[in-house]
């Protein structure tokens, strides 16, 4: 029996440490090549000072996946074992882990680890880093909370998985499927984690070639993987009609908490991303933003659309470190100086991982919610320039933030949380300028998710205006003297 080795450095001396290791563990052939710029990639934009924890042999469910499906029946060897690096937010010593009194530190300081694959010269395999391992982490995310057990401690962080590619078994796309499943399955019970067999093993039927080595994957295929493991996935195209609206609709999902798969192209390039993240708000200036019109029958009103604010928005891309963040007009940015081929890719289509019983998607369901407002019978009439912020919520946990905000009517909390809804509702916010920095909204649409027809007045469960409110009653629109004030945004979608 062999003995798990490690060692616990600053990440300043990491990579040397991690190419003695490797040297060690891989032979001297392979520490020839270079891993100094693999593992930069991964060190170079974190804290400064942080611990990182090195251990050798460490078995990775994804690796092993890859190696008994594929590495195996090479002529060539590959070895099995891989290389865990698991990092701290202060100074670790080794006895921390034989005595409880330091546990809690650990936990406390824990940021996750990158996993070190002998895939030479695309080493970096699947990783769970907290964002607050990078120096710049004024940004929001979905995230779930993954843990791991090192030297008898078990922690666990909070993040985004994220893998390079390793040039055969899996490419980008199958990378960003991956991380998808990762995320869903960790978080919620309709869902679980896979590995890149079982991806290849729902695609067999759906190909007319082979899958390994790959060679990638259309859209539609990746389309069918995710509708083959439990989602009523849809694809947004620029060549269909959201050519002027699919950063807008990247938007709205973001903002709901829901992980797109993008796909980048140019003449030469075709490229999958996860987009999982937004920057957060910083002080907007309202008056030098777009404005968009809504007709209050002989009237137009102008008002600012949230999802055309500027924000930049942050992608897994396995080609580059976790956490890169873009410009959706200029999605391949992070290129600059590393890959000009990719310079001028832009997004050529969003695949959206609904949830099987959301039957309203994004586009129509905003639109649906503009149509309300101005509806003679169930809308209001806002004041100029109103703010309008939509997303996509579980109403369950929609609810806990009703029933938790202090000030918010008591019957008007009572009618929202007693009131039956379906497992997920799309929400409008309205704001008026002076209220949106304080988060206070003076307007409130619920929409049902699973409502796809055209009658807009089927998809509404409940409207809050500044001297009234709607509910739905069972098949009826009920009106509730109840003035909708001191209500703030719901928020819990990224962390």
């Amino acid at each position: 029996m062999s003995l798990i080795q490690y060692s616990i450095v600053k990440i300043e001396d990491a990579t040397d440490e991690i190419r003695s290791l490797a040297a060690e563990a891989y032979g001297q052939e392979h520490s020839a090549i270079d891993l100094e710029t693999a593992l930069s990639d991964v060190f170079d934009e974190m804290k400064y000072g942080l611990s990182v924890y090195i251990e050798y042999p460490y078995v990775d469910k994804v690796y092993r996946d890859s190696y008994y499906s594929y590495f195996s029946s090479k002529h060539k060897e590959y070895y099995r074992d891989c290389i865990r690096v698991c990092l701290f937010n202060a100074t670790i010593e080794p006895d921390y882990f034989r005595r409880t009194e330091h546990h809690e530190f650990l936990q406390n300081n824990f940021l996750g680890y990158v996993i070190i694959r002998p895939t030479f010269p695309k080493v970096i395999g699947r990783s769970l880093l907290s964002k607050e391992a990078y120096e710049d982490a004024d940004y929001v995310i979905c995230s779930y909370k993954g843990s791991v057990m090192l030297n008898g401690v078990k922690l666990s962080v909070e993040g985004f998985p994220h893998s390079s590619q390793d040039g055969e078994s899996i490419s980008c796309a199958e990378t960003t499927i991956w991380g998808l499943m990762e995320y869903f399955g960790n978080r919620y019970a309709d869902y679980k984690p896979t590995l890149p067999s079982g991806i290849l093993q729902v695609l067999n039927s759906y190909s007319e070639e082979r899958l390994l080595p790959s060679n990638g994957l259309t859209v539609g295929q990746i389309s069918y993987a995710l509708k083959e493991f439990g989602f009523g996935a849809y694809i947004y195209s620029r060549e269909r009609v959201y050519d002027n609206k699919l950063e807008n609709i990247i938007a709205v999902y973001i903002e709901s908490g829901m992980p797109l798969i993008a796909t980048l192209e140019n003449a030469n390039i075709g490229h999958a991303v996860l987009i999982i993240g937004q920057t957060k708000d910083s002080v907007i200036d309202f008056d030098k933003q777009k404005t968009r019109e809504l007709e209050y029958g002989n009237e137009t009103v102008s008002y600012i659309d949230y999802t055309d604010i500027f924000k930049k928005f942050v992608v897994q891309d396995d080609n580059m470190p976790p956490y890169r963040l873009i410009d959706l007009s200029y999605p391949a940015e992070h290129y600059e100086g590393i890959n000009k081929n990719f310079l001028d890719c832009q997004i050529s289509s969003v695949v959206a991982p609904l949830h099987k019983k959301i039957y309203l998607e994004a586009d129509k369901a905003k639109d649906t919610a503009l149509a309300i407002v101005i509806d003679s019978d169930f809308g209001f009439h806002f004041k100029e320039k109103f703010i309008f912020r939509f997303y996509l919520a579980s109403s369950r946990s929609f609810k806990y933030h009703i029933s938790s905000l202090p000030d918010l009517d008591e019957t008007i909390k009572n009618d929202i949380v007693l009131s039956t809804m379906p497992k997920f509702i799309w929400c409008g916010e309205f704001y008026e300028k002076e209220g949106f920095v304080s988060d206070k909204a003076v307007g409130l649409i619920i929409l049902d998710a699973t409502e796809a027809g055209d009658n807009k007045r089927d998809a509404l469960l409940f409207a809050g205006y500044p001297d009234h409110c709607l509910l739905r009653v069972g098949k009826k629109i009920v009106s509730l003297q109840k003035r909708f004030n001191l209500y703030k945004g719901f928020k819990n979608n990224l962390r």
